[in-house]
């Protein structure tokens, strides 16, 4: 990679990256248009127009195509730009949206132009997949890069803004607040949290009215509590149950992955090292997603994501190129065409292969985290 961009140049400009990602972008999402594959997007845009009519949003309604909406109502809310605009625009634009709010997050990074253009390849096989199923992935991960920017530039109301503004679209957005252990300024990013998340909790009551607020909250309950767990998702809990037949709750796997994901933070002398405190945003990215047991193919764009700020992180070794193929190839290309349709279909889609690599890759991130020594500590 660095042999190649020292011989051009001109690859080295995130400019030329960012039309490039545009125009891969709105091809992408003209083709799933003229396809009529765009369910997702569909779902997305008419939540709002059944928020505004005070319909529920977590039953099926004529254009979900057997799946529901399973987001809060105030994504419902935010939503409202692209319930007007004709279906193709709209689709780009939010797609586009996913993409840039990524793209300039990995550039608001304290790293190298190089650093940040390997970080955004690394990741983009897995976000063209997520905006060709027009998901929100791309807009998450970027949202939960862009908040470490934020608390490492000290603007604590900042972090806490995107932090809840990315909870209400996926709760699990809200992990990303822990990083907040590493900076100055506790109390005011505590209030932050508090006072934004009431805001944006309540917001909808300006086109539901609080009671039909309040109904839409019970239903949005409702269906969390009940949603089905593990099928065709790609987590650690459907590693082990596809592997060993052992269904057990997800509280024994969420416990000690809690446990493993916040022992990193007893090391207080490493608090100082930007490198460390990188690397557990690498960490927190790619836990979202494993420990998520609803997590489907396309969210791996954000664990993906945090792989390769885990690898613009070490030194180039033989060891980690290989480890950073094996990410790339077994968890972002698994679902393409480089491999045979039946192995896809009779090996790694029922062994959840392409969890594996990531779950590997954690836990080295941990061992990482919890063993090597730092610049503040040298």
């Amino acid at each position: 990679m660095n042999k190649l961009l020292q011989r051009f140049p001109v690859l080295k400009d995130l400019r030329l990256w960012a039309v490039l990602f545009f125009v891969v972008t709105v091809a992408a999402s003209l083709h799933r248009y003229y396809l009529g594959n765009i369910n997702n997007f569909e779902i997305f845009r008419y939540s709002f127009l059944n928020l505004l009519d005070g319909v529920d949003l977590y039953t099926l309604h004529p254009a979900q195509h057997e799946d529901l909406f399973k987001y809060s109502p105030t994504f419902a809310l935010f939503m409202a730009p692209f319930s007007f605009l004709p279906v193709g625009l709209g689709i780009v634009l939010w797609n586009l949206l996913n993409v840039f709010v990524l793209f300039f997050a990995v550039k608001r990074l304290q790293l190298s132009g190089e650093k940040k253009l390997l970080i955004l390849l690394f990741c983009f096989i897995e976000l063209l997949t997520s905006i060709q199923s027009s998901q929100s992935n791309g807009l998450m991960a970027g949202l939960m890069i862009m908040a470490f920017a934020m608390m490492e530039e000290k603007r604590p109301w900042m972090a806490a803004l995107l932090i809840c503004f990315g909870f209400y679209i996926k709760i699990f957005a809200v992990v990303v607040a822990v990083l907040f252990l590493f900076y100055e300024k506790k109390g005011q990013f505590i209030l932050a949290m508090i006072a934004w998340g009431i805001l944006f909790a309540v917001l909808p009551a300006l086109v539901s009215g609080i009671d039909g607020l309040i109904m839409q909250y019970e239903s949005w309950l409702n269906l969390l509590a009940n949603d089905p767990a593990h099928e065709l998702n790609y987590s650690v809990m459907t590693v082990v149950q596809r592997w060993s037949g052992l269904e057990i709750s997800d509280i024994y796997y969420l416990v000690p992955g809690v446990i493993l994901l916040l022992l990193p933070f007893l090391r207080k002398n490493t608090y100082r090292d930007p490198a460390f405190r990188m690397l557990m945003l690498a960490s927190v990215l790619i836990w979202v997603v494993i420990f998520n047991h609803k997590a489907e193919s396309p969210t791996y764009a954000i664990a993906m994501c945090g792989a390769g700020i885990w690898l613009v992180l070490q030194e180039k070794t033989k060891w980690t190129i290989a480890f950073a193929v094996f990410v790339f190839v077994f968890t972002g290309l698994i679902a393409t065409d480089l491999f045979p349709a039946s192995w896809r279909s009779d090996f790694f889609r029922p062994y959840a292969i392409k969890a594996v690599p990531c779950i590997l890759l954690w836990l080295y991130v941990q061992y990482l985290l919890l063993t090597v020594r730092t610049k503040e500590n040298t």
